[in-house]
This record gives structure tokens, C-alpha cells and sequence, in this order.
């Protein structure tokens, strides 16, 4: 046995913080081909936006999603944990937009307030007084409908970003590779 102090840990936040970047560069220095890790992303959207309703259910579907349609799972779940931080805003378009698309009771009256969404507060009460209601099967239909639409239409557009983003990534570091390269051949 030693007598020698250990080095102390760093704090929790720091290691969190490193774990994070390292998983950020894990991605981003994937190989392979960008498109793989875009459509991970894409499905990690598509996932989160269309199960928020059943809190948590999507994150079980993200593994076989991935597996048999070719997706990351490092990068899926980057972008399912992405789209939780904005899917809240997603509620009462896709209300709106279900309701519509399945032709019952418009659900927009209940969002807007002389042609402006609610504030926030407000709409989560209507959402809860929506699910207290009688109307719980058609809110829940109308919400489902509606975000399956945002989940495509988001999960595309994470897909076409991340996509460009990583081919102009990858281009660039072969470039940068290169001159290393050239400069030790000079030198």
C-alpha cells in the first residue's frame, strides 16, 4: 500500500462537461460516412417530437430505429435530447395542425388570444384542462397527428444540417491534414 495522495477529482459539473465534449467529438470525428450520423440525428428528432406526448416511451425506440435503418445511436440521441429542449413549443402547433388534419373540433381556438399564441403558463393549463376534459382521445389523436408532421418535417431539417455541417467539417480537416502534410514535406 502507498501512502501517496491521490490526485483529487474534479468536480462533477467538469467531468460532465468533458464527458460531453468527448462524446461531441466522438461524433463529429466519426468514420464513415456523414450521412449515417445525419440520419441518426434526424431520428433522434423525429423520435422525441413524435413520442413526447408518451414522456420517455420514444427513447426505447431509438436503439432499433437506428440498428435496422442504419442511423449513430451516439448521434440519434444527441439529437433526441436536442429536440427535448424545444419540443415544448411544438404542443400547440401540433394541436392545431392534428386537429385540422384529422378534421375534428379546432383546437387553435384554445392556444390563441386575439391572433397570438397564449403565454406559456396559460397554455400548459389548457393543455391539462384538455386532458381532464371528455376530449382526452381527440387531443391526444390531434396532438399525435400533428407531431408526427413536426417530427418529419424537424427531423429533415436536422438531417440536412448535420449532414452539410458534417461534410464541410470533414472537408476541412482533410485540407488542414494536407497542408500538415505538405509543410513536413517542405520542411
Amino acid at each position: 500500500m502507498s501512502d501517496g495522495h491521490a490526485k483529487p477529482l474534479h468536480p462533477w459539473y467538469t467531468r460532465l462537461y468533458r464527458l460531453g465534449r468527448l462524446d461531441y467529438l466522438k461524433i463529429l470525428r466519426t468514420h464513415g460516412a456523414p450521412a449515417q450520423v445525419a440520419r441518426g440525428v434526424g431520428y433522434g428528432i423525429f423520435v422525441e417530437l413524435i413520442f413526447f406526448p408518451t414522456m420517455g416511451l420514444g427513447f426505447f425506440l431509438i436503439y432499433p430505429l437506428n440498428k435496422y435503418l442504419k442511423g449513430h445511436l451516439a448521434a440519434s440521441l444527441a439529437g433526441f435530447i436536442f429536440a427535448k429542449l424545444f419540443a415544448l413549443f411544438t404542443i400547440p402547433p401540433s394541436f392545431i395542425l392534428g386537429s385540422k388534419m384529422l378534421g375534428l373540433q379546432n383546437f387553435g381556438a384554445k392556444f390563441m388570444v386575439d391572433d397570438k399564441l397564449k403565454p406559456l403558463g396559460e397554455i400548459w393549463i389548457t393543455v391539462k384542462q384538455l386532458f381532464s376534459s371528455g376530449e382526452l382521445f381527440q387531443a391526444l389523436a390531434s396532438w399525435a397527428a400533428g407531431a408526427a408532421v413536426f417530427g418529419v418535417v424537424l427531423g429533415a431539417i436536422g438531417f440536412l444540417f448535420t449532414l452539410i455541417g458534417l461534410k464541410k467539417y470533414q472537408a476541412h480537416r482533410k485540407e488542414r491534414r494536407e497542408e500538415i502534410l505538405r509543410e513536413k514535406e517542405a520542411a
